[in-house]
C-alpha cells in the first residue's frame, strides 16, 4: 500500500492483460476487413477462365477427279505426324487419263481443220453459183466475208492445236523429270551407269527446249489470231457504214444481216465446235495444273504437321474430297470464355495471364487479340462442371510462345480488367 494515498496499485501484468483483451479483437476485426477488401478486389479484377489452344488446320482438297500416285522421290507415303513445309508437294494424281484426253483433243482439232477446209470449198461453190446468176457489190462483199471468217477460224484452230501440243509436251517433260530424278538416285547408289544418266538428261533438255519453242509459237499464233479478228472487225465496220448509206438512200435490206446469215449457215456449226474445243482445252490445262497439290504458302508460311490422312496413293478421289489435314503451328491461338456471371470490361490488347496445367507450373502474360460479338454456349471440355452448362463471351488470345503450348491443350486464363 502506498504511504498517504490509501490506493493499491494495479500490477503491470494486469494492465497488459486488459490491453490484450481490448486491442486484439479490434486488430483482428481490422485485419478481417482488410483481407475481405483485398480478396474482393482480386475477385472483381481477376476472374479465372479455361482456355483451349487451337491452331489453323489446312484441308488439302482434291481439285479434280483422279487416282492418287506416289510422290516422286519419296521413300514412303506421307503419314500422320509427318512434317511438311510451305510449297511442298503433298499429293499427286495419275496423268494417264489426262494424256488420253489431250490425245483426243488433238484428233478433234485435226478433224475440225479438215471440216473447215471442206466447208470453205462448199461455200466457194455456192457463192460462185450465185455470182453466175448476177454479179453485184453484195456478192463481192459476201466472198470477202467468207475469206475473213474462214481465216479467223483457221487461226483459232491453229492456236488450239499448238496449245494442246504444248500441254502434251509439258506432261512429257514432267515424266522425264521424274525419270531423271530416279536415274540420278540409281547412279549415286551405283545401280546404273553414268551413260544412262547422260542420255536421260539429254532427253529432258531436248523436251524442255521444245516447250520453249512451242511457247514462242503460241505467242505468234495468238498475234495472228488477233490480226485476223481486227480484219474481221474492220470489215464489219465497213459493212455497217455502207448499210447506213443504203438506209439513207431508202434501201431497206441490210447487207450486214444478210451476209452474216448466209455465212452463218455454213460456219456456225464449226464456230460452236471451236468454242467447245477451247473450253475443253481450258479444262485440260486446269487438270494438268492440278496434277500436283502443293502446300499453299499463303496459309502456311513455315512447317506444318499432318493430323489426318484420308486418302492414300492408289485410291480414287472425287473433286472436293479432303485428302489430308495439316495443322499450322505458326497460327496457334487460345480461345477462352468470360463466363456470364463473372463478366468484366475487356477490350482488345488487354493483358491476360496464361498458366499451363502441367508440372512444373509456368505462366506468362499475353494480350487479347479479338473479342466475340455475343454470348454463346461454352464447349463441354472448357466447363468447370461438365454436367452444368454455362454461357460466356468468347475471347481470342495471343499465344505466349515461351510456354511451348500444344494445339488442343487446356490452360488456365486470368483476365485483368481493362483500365
Amino acid at each position: 500500500m502506498a504511504a498517504g494515498t490509501g490506493k493499491i496499485r494495479t500490477p503491470l501484468k494486469e494492465h497488459l492483460r486488459q490491453m490484450r483483451y481490448q486491442l486484439i479483437p479490434v486488430l483482428v476485426f481490422l485485419c478481417g476487413i482488410y483481407a475481405t477488401g483485398l480478396l474482393w478486389g482480386m475477385h472483381m479484377e481477376l476472374p479465372n477462365g479455361i482456355g483451349a489452344v487451337k491452331a489453323l488446320r489446312v484441308d488439302i482438297v482434291s481439285p479434280v477427279d483422279g487416282i492418287l500416285v506416289s510422290i516422286p522421290g519419296s521413300t514412303k507415303p506421307l503419314d500422320m505426324f509427318d512434317t511438311v513445309s510451305a510449297g511442298q508437294i503433298v499429293a499427286k494424281f495419275d496423268d494417264t487419263a489426262l494424256a488420253a484426253t489431250i490425245a483426243t483433243l488433238q484428233a478433234e482439232v485435226k478433224q475440225l481443220t479438215a471440216q473447215l477446209a471442206a466447208t470453205d470449198a462448199e461455200m466457194k461453190l455456192d457463192f460462185a453459183d450465185r455470182q453466175g446468176d448476177k454479179s453485184d457489190r453484195r456478192q463481192s462483199l459476201l466472198d470477202d466475208a467468207r475469206r475473213l471468217a474462214v481465216d479467223l477460224e483457221e487461226m483459232k484452230l491453229d492456236v488450239a492445236d499448238r496449245t494442246i501440243e504444248l500441254e502434251a509436251d509439258r506432261i512429257a517433260l514432267k515424266r522425264r523429270a521424274e525419270k531423271l530424278a530416279i536415274v540420278k538416285d540409281l547412279v549415286q547408289k551405283k545401280l546404273e551407269t553414268p551413260y544412262v544418266l547422260v542420255d536421260t538428261q539429254l532427253q529432258h533438255d531436248v523436251q524442255a527446249r521444245e516447250i520453249i519453242e512451242q511457247e514462242k509459237a503460241i505467242v505468234e499464233a495468238k498475234a495472228l489470231e488477233a490480226e485476223a479478228q481486227k480484219r474481221m472487225d474492220a470489215f464489219s465496220k465497213m459493212i455497217s457504214e455502207e448499210d447506213a448509206l443504203r438506209e439513207a438512200r431508202g434501201e431497206k435490206e441490210s447487207l450486214a444481216d444478210s451476209i452474216q446469215k448466209e455465212i452463218g449457215v455454213f460456219l456456225k456449226p464449226i464456230e460452236a465446235a471451236v468454242a467447245t474445243q477451247k473450253a475443253r482445252l481450258h479444262e485440260a490445262v486446269l487438270q494438268r495444273e492440278s496434277l500436283e497439290i502443293h502446300v499453299d504458302p499463303a496459309l502456311m508460311s513455315k512447317a506444318g504437321t499432318i493430323m489426318e490422312v484420308y486418302r492414300r496413293p492408289g485410291q480414287a478421289v472425287r473433286a472436293g474430297e479432303v485428302i489430308m489435314r495439316i495443322a499450322n503451328p505458326d497460327s496457334m491461338y487460345i480461345v477462352s470464355y468470360v463466363r456470364q456471371p463473372h463478366r468484366v470490361y475487356l477490350k482488345e490488347k488487354s493483358l491476360v495471364g496464361v498458366q499451363v496445367r502441367t508440372i512444373p507450373v509456368r505462366g506468362a502474360e499475353t494480350t487479347i487479340a479479338r473479342i466475340g460479338p455475343q454470348i454463346q454456349s461454352i464447349p463441354s471440355r472448357q466447363l468447370r462442371d461438365p454436367q452444368v452448362p454455362e454461357w460466356g463471351l468468347p475471347v481470342k488470345i495471343e499465344v505466349p510462345h515461351e510456354l511451348g503450348l500444344t494445339p488442343g491443350e487446356l490452360v488456365n486464363i486470368t483476365y485483368k480488367a481493362a483500365p
